[in-house]
């Protein structure tokens, strides 16, 4: 059995996605009030667990982790909008926090479903390959001939 890059999780774009979350997030509750403090800490710790779970994942042989990453997507995403209904958040950030939420929710679910299907030993389905073709176009995403998914315009796509 092949084993796994260690750190190869870093190249799948789900990572790349909940890293720039929790980056998102940390950069969005430092103008907390103090008064605000267990919130923005329940936030950072669900941005950054979505991601550690990512990683998590990675090494194991099930979608166990994944679907704590999950779990953690939805608190972050209940959190976004209690914050909009406090007013600690402008609208526009609320929906730009929701449409990431939403990005990494979906990637989450398609990685999920490859993984079981792997594990399985199926392939994805043309059904599947449409569904992901659509998703790239959405979000302005290209897959390369070596399989990696970057956004246009991004170094790499012409080598």
């Amino acid at each position: 059995m092949r084993r796994k890059k260690p750190e190869g999780y870093k190249e799948l774009l789900v990572y790349k996605r909940a890293d720039q979350l929790r980056s998102y997030v940390f950069n969005i509750t430092e103008s907390f009030p103090i008064s605000e403090r267990r919130r923005k800490e329940h936030m950072r710790d669900s941005a950054r667990s979505v991601k550690q779970n990512i990683v998590e994942g990675w090494k194991r042989e099930t979608t166990k982790q994944y679907k704590v990453a999950d779990s953690q997507l939805l608190i972050a995403n209940s959190q976004v909008e209690d914050c909009l209904k406090d007013k600690l958040i402008p609208k526009q950030i609320h929906d730009e926090l929701i449409r990431r939420c939403g990005e990494i929710d979906y990637l989450m679910g398609r990685l999920k479903i490859a993984l079981e299907k792997k594990i399985a030993g199926k392939g994805l389905v043309q059904n599947d390959k449409s569904k992901y073709e659509e998703f790239l176009k959405e979000f302005n995403l290209i897959r390369l001939p070596d399989g990696r998914v970057i956004e246009k315009g991004q170094k790499g796509e012409n080598g």
